[in-house]
């Protein structure tokens, strides 16, 4: 591939433009010899290039530079398709490339966010030490064609205003460190491992730019860059190195439902431990925020807040402020995240005793996938899909998604243990959503008539739930049946 590069000797001269008063540069691609490879094919006359239906059609050296790229802001790639849907971009670092793909218009590649979007565990090295960018078909899917207006890099302009983290308390949590004589924060192998708190502003980070972190890393491979909006975080990498974050691309391109909020409305930056896979330290040695320089900005969109569609009409009890529940936790009408609890927690000793109830409704925001366990009885998932009579006290665990209408509703009266655990938002759900009521109720509206289906002669609860010794003065639920005890 390194001999190819010798063929060329011509670079574009730089054509300067004058944005927010900073000095831009380009560096085109001058096509004078473009080598292309496989069945690539290059037509200098109309600058048309052509490639088959084999996966090895590049037109390779195009006359950009090669090697670091770290001062080149975005590539552009203004063409013309006359067949075919599109062709690709491959940034090569070895033999190993990234792909990009580009369609008939102007493409316009933000190079550090675009890489670290598709390669978020080793976009530095492509950046650092790319050997090449090419042209290429469109990986033996059909033959095409291009005709290729313009190819060039773009540098950054000139830099704005930095706000430094100061260290001065990072107050480490979980099982962190930091060690502030040699600037050097630790990981443990756990999930939680959080330098939290370092210094530099929350709230509304649309003014900045960029977030730039320069850390050795001294142990592991890697560690993470949480941005915070409430409990709910969106999460980068830093590897070794100079790491550049643009804000609202990087975040966009990670987040593209709800990225704003956490532009607008960012509650912590943070660094965190390779949550659980190893580990680790680092040398920090320094982190800042870069505002845009002067007369530039970004277009951030508001961030609608989702309103209360309210309580539903019916004979419901409050979950979370009626029931009795030792040790758990509860988060209904607050925006949550990915992995979340909303109630109860992960512990077979902790739960609700929904015996008498038949319906469990909740409220939220439409499309929020909810992880349900009832009668957890021991501490990992087992592969158990529908409840029967023979599973009669092993848990159950519902992997449900609230319905377009806002409402997700469990049909209690088919377990004979109703003994919730927890209810949660799983891992992997990016998107933040509002958990507004979990609610009890029975078939009738105006009276609880049903507890579990096969009651015990003799038991015994309470309108609550909560199973009694022996009935008490009030209403009780004794067989099934609601009895006034004067």
């Amino acid at each position: 591939m390194k001999n190819f590069t010798k063929l060329f000797v011509a670079i574009a001269v730089f054509m300067v433009a004058i944005v927010a008063n900073a000095k831009v540069e380009q560096v085109h691609a001058t096509f004078a010899n473009p080598a292309p490879t496989g069945n690539a094919s290059w037509d200098a006359a109309t600058n048309t290039f052509g490639w088959s239906a084999t996966s090895w059609n590049q037109l390779k050296n195009i006359g950009l530079p090669s090697g670091d790229l770290s001062q080149y802001k975005k590539l552009v790639i203004d063409c013309k398709i006359t067949q075919g849907n599109r062709f690709r971009v491959l940034f090569y670092q070895g033999s190993a490339n990234k792909t990009l793909y580009c369609q008939d218009g102007l493409n316009v590649f933000f190079i550090a966010d675009t890489l670290k979007a598709i390669a978020p565990d080793d976009y530095n090295s492509f950046i650092k030490d790319c050997t090449e960018i090419c042209l290429s078909g469109d990986n033996g899917t059909a033959p095409g064609s291009a005709i290729i207006n313009d190819v060039y890099l773009e540098t950054y302009n000139d830099e704005g205003e930095k706000t430094y983290a100061d260290f001065a308390s990072p107050a480490p949590t979980g099982n962190a460190s930091w060690d502030a004589a040699t600037n050097t924060f630790g990981w443990s192998a756990t999930s939680w491992n959080q330098l939290k708190n370092i210094g530099l502003p929350s709230g509304d980070l649309s003014k900045y730019k960029k977030l730039v972190i320069d850390c050795k890393i001294t142990q592991g491979n890697r560690f993470r860059v949480l941005f915070y909006q409430g409990s709910a975080n969106k999460t980068l990498y830093c590897q070794d190195g100079l790491n550049v974050f643009f804000i609202a691309d990087t975040l966009k391109a990670i987040a593209p439902d709800d990225y704003n909020s956490f532009i607008k409305d960012c509650t912590e930056i943070c660094l965190s431990g390779d949550n659980g896979t190893a580990p680790g330290s680092a040398i920090i040695n320094s982190v800042y925020l870069e505002t845009y320089p002067e007369n530039e900005s970004v277009d951030i969109p508001d961030f609608v807040e989702e309103q209360d569609p309210g309580r539903p009409d019916g004979n419901f009890v409050d979950l979370t402020t009626e029931m009795y529940n030792t040790n758990t936790t509860s988060y209904v009408q607050q925006k949550r995240g990915k992995g979340d609890y909303i109630y109860g927690v992960m512990n077979k000793d902790n739960y609700a005793d929904l015996s008498a109830y038949n319906k469990m409704t909740i409220i939220a925001t439409p499309g929020t996938p909810l992880t349900l366990t009832f009668n957890h009885e021991v501490d990992e998932k087992e592969a158990l899909t529908d409840y029967a009579e023979a599973d009669a006290g092993k848990y159950v665990w519902i992997d449900a998604v609230v319905g377009e209408d806002g409402k997700y509703e469990v049909d209690l009266s088919q377990y004979d243990v109703r003994h919730l655990n927890y209810i949660r938002i799983p891992w992997g759900y990016e998107k933040q959503s509002y958990i507004w009521y979990i609610l009890l109720s029975n078939d009738t509206a105006t009276a609880i008539n049903s507890t579990k289906a096969n009651a015990v002669k003799g038991e015994v609860f309470n309108l609550a739930g909560q199973k009694l010794a022996a009935p008490v003065k009030g209403f009780n639920i004794i067989n099934g049946k609601k009895v006034l005890v004067k």
